[in-house]
This record gives structure tokens, sequence and C-alpha cells, in this order.
């Protein structure tokens, strides 16, 4: 909406409701992944078991913690390198 143009209050309370309901649809399902990313059962998912971190820093399995996970700690390795390096190049050239 452009604010410049005079719109009736209805209106503006629809597109306000809309725009909150769009982000409440992004940050939904996130929001539920990171509360059950703590759940103390063998998959992350309902129903509540308790709290753990046990998928972050768990040393055995079947809930092997992200970190003592050799592969996946590899991949993050890889990821920030690969980071790392684009954001050098992307800097260097966009300010030259």
């Amino acid at each position: 909406m452009i604010p410049s143009i005079r719109q009736p209050k209805w209106l503006k309370a629809l597109y306000s409701g809309y725009v909150a309901l769009f982000f409440l649809y992004l940050v939904a399902p996130l929001v539920v992944v990171a509360v059950f990313a703590f759940n103390d059962s063998l998959f992350p998912s309902p129903p509540w078991q308790g709290f753990t971190l046990d998928w972050f820093f768990g040393t055995e399995e079947p809930k092997l913690g992200i970190f003592h996970d050799d592969a996946i700690m590899e991949s993050i390795w890889i990821s920030v390198f690969v980071a790392f390096w684009v954001t050098l190049l992307s800097v260097t050239v966009g300010t030259t």
C-alpha cells in the first residue's frame, strides 16, 4: 500500500492482518522445529518427553549430537569456508 493514498480503515486493518498471518506462516515452522530440537525422545516430534541437549551434545547412539558427528561437522566447516571466501570476494568486487 502506498501511504500517501488514502485508504479506508477496514482495508488497512485487513492488509495488516494479512501481513501478520503471512509472517506467522513463515515463523511458526521455525519455532516448532526449534522447540522440538530439545525434546527428549528418539525423534524430535510430539509428544513432549522432557528437556534434553542430547541432540546437540550427545555422545552415544541413538542420540548422537551434531557436535559429535564427524560428517555434520565437516559439512559445517565446508560451509563456513565457502561463506568466508564468497564474502571476501563479494566485498572486494563490490567495493572496487
